[in-house]
């Protein structure tokens, strides 16, 4: 299958994040006639689950999109993701003579990496789709860039992808202005805000919200004895430092101190991690439910969550995110409990107005919210109206018209290798 756009990424297609977020975002992209190839890095363990290799390709076959991948199953030291680097770009050139490519989509920084060493090689330019700001990710104790010197070149290193790109994508208007300000040096020529984006048509709002479903869906009927009639107030994600996961629990935990129907739900695969920490807590075991689910599933899981718990460090870092699991709070009826991150997603909880922000997660202000999660009721009406306001924003379908547009001017820029 011919194509004009390498789409580049080294998160794995196989992965949940980026099945959501790249994925999907391609498979559309190619129903909306733009020609697409994908070439990711994936596990072995991943491609050894035919279940999944068979999910992406049954979404990217009828768009047109083909799927080319390079095996890497760890990049967590300098050496193999340059192995993993070089090993991509021999791969990119063999997709871009063999479908002539005009032009190379980048996810994140190490798409980027790669994309513009392909630029040097081949004079095709590209879309740096930022996803946030990783040197400062990674710049904690512990990480790549813990030093004074390895930040340094890291954030040399950044500038140098800003500068050579020829269009830029960002999650947030923020960091559109950070590039806009000159902090990486001259702006792009083109920018585009294009949040994290969720399906709102799979991603549904029940007519019997706030009432628990009627069937079940993925989720199994031992949860589902466990959730129904109760008030579920959730936690969904990874316990690390991205969360301020002991300040959640402990919110839960008054939640359930102060309504007797009141009920833990937890989705993650470190089950036993934060069933530990329920435990330290005193959270008595049949007052939380422990599960996972794969992303496929979460539309139905959702639907069984009244609150969800979304505190984030606001860090420099953050000042370029936008939480995947907002926009699929918003379009099922989840109501968020919101803390951190940045102005941005925090004004987006207040303009939808079916949850509640957290001025701080001081002891006083995490009791003040378990008050306002036990005590307050809402109506279908009022989550029908979050979701309406931010659907423009944040669904699928409006996400993919900005980039048909943007896509389509990079290429129409007249810019060809050299």
């Amino acid at each position: 299958m011919a194509a004009d756009v390498l789409y580049v990424t080294f998160d794995g297609a196989l992965q949940p994040l980026a099945f959501s977020q790249a994925v999907r975002v391609v498979a559309g992209l190619g129903h909306r006639g733009l020609r697409y190839h994908l070439l990711s890095t994936e596990r072995s363990a991943d491609l050894a689950n035919a279940e999944r290799s068979r999910a992406v390709e049954e979404l990217l076959r009828p768009a047109g999109v083909g799927w080319t991948h390079v095996t890497a199953d760890s990049m967590g030291t300098a050496r193999r993701a340059a192995d993993a680097l070089v090993r991509m770009i021999a791969q990119a050139v063999r997709v871009i003579r063999r479908e002539r490519i005009r032009l190379v989509h980048a996810r994140g920084y190490h798409g980027a990496l790669l994309a513009r060493a392909l630029k040097e090689m081949t004079g095709l330019p590209y879309i740096f789709d930022a996803r946030g700001y990783w040197i400062e990710e990674r710049s904690g104790p512990g990480h790549w860039f813990s030093t004074s010197t390895s930040y340094a070149v890291g954030k040399f290193i950044e500038q140098t992808l800003f500068r050579a790109a020829d269009a830029v994508v960002t999650l947030t208007d923020l960091q559109a202005t950070d590039l806009l300000s000159g902090l990486f040096g001259p702006p792009p020529r083109m920018i585009e805000v294009i949040p994290t984006c969720t399906d709102y048509d799979a991603f549904y709002l029940r007519k019997s919200r706030p009432a628990k479903p009627d069937v079940g869906g993925a989720v199994p009927q031992t949860v589902r004895s466990r959730l129904e009639g109760k008030l579920v107030v959730s936690i969904v994600g990874a316990l690390n430092d991205s969360y301020y996961v002991k300040e959640a629990l402990t919110l839960a935990k008054l939640a359930v101190e102060r309504a007797p129907s009141a009920h833990i739900l937890v989705l993650s695969l470190q089950q036993r991690e934060y069933g530990a920490a329920l435990q330290s807590l005193g959270v008595p075991s049949e007052r939380y439910t422990l599960a996972s689910a794969e992303h496929w599933a979460m539309p139905d899981w959702l639907q069984w969550i009244d609150w969800g718990l979304l505190l984030l460090p606001e860090t420099a870092a953050k000042r370029a995110s936008m939480p995947t699991k907002l926009a699929e709070f918003f379009a099922t009826g989840v109501r968020p409990v919101f803390f951190g991150c940045n102005s941005e997603a925090t004004r987006w909880v207040e303009r939808a107005g079916s949850g509640y922000v957290l001025p701080s997660i001081t002891p006083e202000q995490l009791l003040e919210a378990s008050s306002v999660v036990t005590a307050s009721t809402i109506d279908h009406a009022r989550l029908l109206r979050a979701r309406g306001i931010t659907e423009p924003h944040f669904s699928l379908a409006s996400c993919l018209d900005r980039y048909v547009r943007f896509v389509g001017a990079c290429l129409s820029s007249g810019a060809r290798p050299g």
